[in-house]
């Protein structure tokens, strides 16, 4: 991933979300599910984002990103802790490149919700245990598209898929 795509302004313009719950293998949980989950996209989705506007994220060239709420956004959310809000609560942090993918990791996260192992340390916005949190970023065209990918309890999943486009300079 070359970061010189992602830099800039961008102005939020969609989103939808998913809920789902791993898939089972006769009696017992697909032992790969929480990974793929993670590690995986619903670009499919991206064709039937619901319009919303009121949030900007820029990212600059020290990989730094920054979030700011200029509206009322209608997106389904987790905080930088992790915990789904009824509302967006924007965050800052910093770019980290792993296995050929972007993702956004919060700056000084509260030591709970810290990844423990170092794989992913470099790929997880949040895990405090109970919820792990992969929030990654791509350019497709001239969008910028996120994918917040979240799993409860090793069985519940949520997918987020916020769609921007850069701010005319």
């Amino acid at each position: 991933m070359n970061i010189e795509l992602l830099i800039g302004t961008w102005l939020l313009t969609g989103s939808i979300s998913l809920n789902s719950q791993i898939k089972f293998i006769g009696d017992e949980p697909d032992p790969n599910g929480v990974e793929n989950w993670l590690n995986g996209n619903s670009n499919n989705l991206i064709a039937q984002v619901e319009a919303t506007e009121g949030l900007t994220l820029t990212i600059s060239s020290d990989g730094k990103f920054f979030e700011e709420r200029t509206g009322e956004p209608k997106v389904y959310w987790f905080d930088r802790e992790g915990v789904l809000e009824s509302e967006v609560i924007p965050f800052n942090g910093h770019l980290s490149f792993y296995d050929s993918k972007a993702f956004l990791l919060v700056d000084d996260l509260v030591s709970w919700a810290v990844p423990s192992d170092e794989v992913n340390k470099k790929k997880l916005r949040s895990d405090d245990g109970d919820t792990k949190i992969a929030d990654s970023v791509e350019v497709q065209g001239s969008q910028l598209i996120r994918t917040i990918s979240v799993v409860t309890d090793e069985l519940y999943l949520d997918r987020v898929i916020i769609v921007y486009k850069k701010a005319n300079k």
